[in-house]
């Protein structure tokens, strides 16, 4: 049979991302015995279910992580980005959670997250451009926050772990809206970047999955099957997902991994540590990379 082929895909079939994930789940659950995993969404939603804003995350490994947060502009100031928190933070400390995790950029809410007890543990400069920066935060131990007797205005926050990829979506392009206004930056110059390794078969043996954005590369997973590791393919990967970051104007990357990944891969393609957070998830360290090309 012949090597597989680097395939380069911005817009892959669903099932080859799914694919790469599942493949990367498994290999973490294997390695650290983690099996729990709980979504969390909850939501800020008017008389008529309009959606005015949310908070989109995940529980695993005894830790809270905030992916998304949101509140509609014309709701801002009352108080319901602080409920938000305050209702995934609960949900969390239910679910046994020791620690939250989560990150931000200087046009956007660190200070909210400070005043809720998260902290810096690392950060980029001039991310995703010049004169902006990027924060990741962590609160341990997770206590929980005091949200108040808040007015509701006729919206009310809601639990729904279920939600739709359109209701999640209203969340996110919120956060893309306002990161657009805030920076400068024309929203097409987000794009996916996709690599994958396909036999000749057809299936699916590896793949690097990110994004360019600004001048920057994020590599957010990395997987090659076990049958063909150890034969560079994961280095070829991610040089395919490199050299079109630079075609693309990209002058750095960035990516994190834990202490049972690929560190050592990493740092011998370049990439230097800039930030460590202990014991994420227990007994194990989280690691955070970054190159400049």
């Amino acid at each position: 049979m012949n090597p597989p082929s680097i395939i380069g895909e911005p817009d892959p079939p669903k099932a080859w991302i799914e694919r790469v994930h599942r493949s990367l789940r498994n290999f973490n659950t294997a390695t650290t015995g983690i099996v729990e995993f709980y979504p969390v969404v909850f939501l800020v939603k008017d008389a008529g279910h309009n959606v005015l804003g949310g908070v989109l995350g995940n529980i695993a490994g005894g830790w809270l992580h905030i992916r998304s947060l949101w509140v509609d502009r014309l709701w801002r100031g009352r108080g319901y980005a602080t409920q938000l928190m305050a209702a995934a933070e609960r949900y969390a400390i239910g679910k046994g959670c020791v620690a939250s995790f989560l990150q931000t950029a200087s046009y956007e809410a660190r200070p909210l997250y400070e005043k809720l007890d998260y902290r810096v543990i690392a950060s980029l400069s001039d991310h995703p451009s010049k004169g902006h920066d990027r924060y990741f935060l962590a609160k341990q131990p997770l206590s929980g926050i005091e949200d108040g007797d808040h007015r509701r205005d006729r919206a009310n926050i809601v639990m729904q772990p279920y939600a739709s990829f359109d209701v999640q979506e209203i969340v996110n392009r919120g956060i893309h809206t306002h990161a657009s206004a805030a920076i400068g930056l024309p929203e097409q110059m987000w794009f996916a970047a996709n690599f994958f390794l396909r036999n000749d078969d057809g299936e699916i043996v590896g793949g690097v999955l990110g994004n360019t954005w600004g001048l920057w590369l994020y590599v957010s997973d990395l997987w090659v099957d076990h049958s063909i590791r150890g034969k560079g393919y994961a280095t070829k990967l991610m040089s395919a997902i490199e050299q079109i970051a630079v075609e693309r104007g990209c002058r750095n990357s960035n990516l994190d991994t834990f202490s049972f990944q690929a560190r050592p891969l990493y740092e011998k393609l370049g990439y230097k540590l800039y930030g460590t957070l202990e014991n994420h998830p227990k007994g194990h360290s989280h690691y955070f990379l970054k190159k400049t090309f």
